[in-house]
């Protein structure tokens, strides 16, 4: 009885003082953790978004795969990478942060019970603007996904909330056009009045310059359309014209670029793999072609051996025989693509002017291919800090001139094309290599398991172990999951 007693008077204390307390304070904010807030800031979800488009040059410290596949690298002592025996491409982590994240930046700034809140209105005042960036970067990331493996999650992507966790693989096809539909009405919700504030601090790529936000819109779906000349050419010709005429990356003050720090946390992969291991090289393949061209941008791309010579490491040697080459007969890469605070151009205007030719070529557009041709290459040559006189030079020589069939005219194009996307985006030079074929990159003796350049990755089981109906039904439609099927542009 008097335990019964003991603990009602501990309850009726506790409700007397709880009441007191209530009436007497106001605790305000007390449960909230300003480590972790309740409502999503735009201005954080889009720089953490933005800053995964760097792994479009290289996926990692020792994973520049791209640049392999497109051959500007090679490798002399670690033999992983040009044997192309690494085969499988993760997609859980584009999905799981910048994608997530730009739809969540969408979602925000059209819901009418968010979009006027100062979290979603501190990367940009205009909703529609937020929106278009959004979409347009959203749309860089998925073409680029798609291009690696093919079919993916698109459509129904990013939608656990609804209870949807296992989405179909849309086909390539419907992939594309809904990415230059999506480009397209997002290049009209651009405002160039918007206002920022101090939102230009967390847009790494243009500091909030809406102007060229258009610009790269209007260049992916150039990059996008001229993918379709072999299965699609109606839809691709009419989109690449629009974006033409809407106005791409044009100078070089323009570019898309990607900026390292030098902070410890945010260095380029190329500098600690440089600074320790030096697993890479410029390969025998672009450094023979810039020396056959007489092209002075070779010291910009590498730096001279110890004999003060330019030599590219042969591609794809077994580990035994490159072991056999002298590193001091080696070039380097040019130190400028290695240090911690390295820019990563993405999209240059020379790799604009170029598609554009290859366009105009086609019978796309009505300006003539080869003003647009030289223009890829002047633009290319000022991009490296060389004059007006080097470019006139170069363009002299009769293997440069603008001359010959058609299909010696492209494949000129795309010869120059790969050679300015040296250690730029490499997913699109390797991307122009499979539709085009140019230039002839082979195998080399250290792969044993496949007998030309990949034409896609495979892919990874963590992405479809807990989706497996629907990449089954993947693979029954595109072909095997393997490096030989080709993806449908390709095809």
């Amino acid at each position: 009885m008097k335990n019964i007693k003991y603990y009602i008077s501990i309850l009726l204390m506790s409700v007397f003082m709880l009441t007191a307390l209530n009436k007497c304070a106001d605790f305000g904010d007390i449960n909230y953790n300003p480590n972790s807030p309740s409502q999503s800031d735009t201005r954080f979800l889009f720089l953490f978004a933005e800053r995964y488009v760097r792994f479009f040059q290289m996926t990692g410290t020792y994973d520049p795969f791209t640049l392999i596949y497109a051959q500007y690298l090679a490798e002399r002592t670690n033999i992983q990478y040009t044997n192309f025996n690494l085969t499988t491409f993760a997609l859980t982590d584009y999905y799981r942060y910048p994608l997530k994240n730009l739809n969540e930046i969408i979602r925000l700034n059209e819901d009418e019970s968010t979009k006027g809140a100062s979290s979603v209105l501190g990367l940009c005042l205009d909703n529609d603007t937020q929106i278009a960036m959004a979409r347009t970067l959203k749309a860089y990331i998925y073409m680029h996904l798609t291009d690696v493996v093919g079919m993916i999650p698109y459509s129904e992507a990013i939608k656990a909330k609804e209870g949807n966790y296992t989405p179909k693989y849309d086909d390539q096809q419907a992939i594309y056009h809904d990415l230059i539909k999506e480009l397209e009405e997002a290049y009209g919700q651009f405002d160039e009045g918007a206002l920022f504030g101090d939102g230009r601090n967390y847009d790494i790529f243009y500091e909030s310059n809406v102007a060229n936000w258009k610009r790269f819109n209007a260049s992916i779906r150039m990059q996008a359309s001229i993918k379709l000349f072999k299965n699609d050419e109606v839809t691709g010709k009419t989109a690449f014209a629009k974006a033409y005429n809407d106005g791409f990356i044009k100078e070089n003050s323009q570019s898309f670029k990607y900026a390292y720090k030098d902070d410890g946390d945010n260095n380029h992969p190329l500098y600690e793999n440089m600074i320790g291991r030096v697993d890479f090289y410029p390969s025998g393949t672009i450094m023979n072609m810039l020396q056959d061209y007489n092209d002075p941008r070779i010291g910009a791309y590498a730096d001279k051996n110890m004999y003060g010579t330019y030599y590219g490491m042969p591609f794809g040697l077994t580990k035994e025989d490159a072991a056999q080459v002298n590193g001091d007969t080696v070039s380097w890469i040019n130190s400028k693509y290695y240090q911690k605070d390295a820019i990563v151009m993405l999209i240059t205007p020379s790799i604009m002017y170029f598609a554009a030719a290859e366009a105009a070529e086609r019978g796309w557009i009505t300006d003539a291919a080869e003003d647009l041709y030289k223009k890829g290459i002047e633009k290319a040559f000022e991009q490296h800090g060389f004059t007006t006189s080097d470019y006139t030079t170069y363009y002299a020589q009769p293997t440069i001139q603008y001359a010959g069939t058609k299909e010696q005219k492209i494949a000129k194009i795309a010869t120059q094309k790969w050679i300015a996307s040296y250690m730029q985006d490499s997913f699109e030079a390797w991307s122009d290599w499979r539709r085009l074929g140019v230039p002839d990159l082979r195998v080399g003796p250290s792969s044993t398991t496949i007998d030309h350049v990949p034409y896609r990755r495979i892919y990874d089981s963590g992405d479809y172990n807990a989706n497996k109906a629907n990449y089954d039904a993947a693979i029954a439609a595109q072909g095997a999951d393997n490096r030989s099927t080709k993806v449908w542009w390709n095809k």
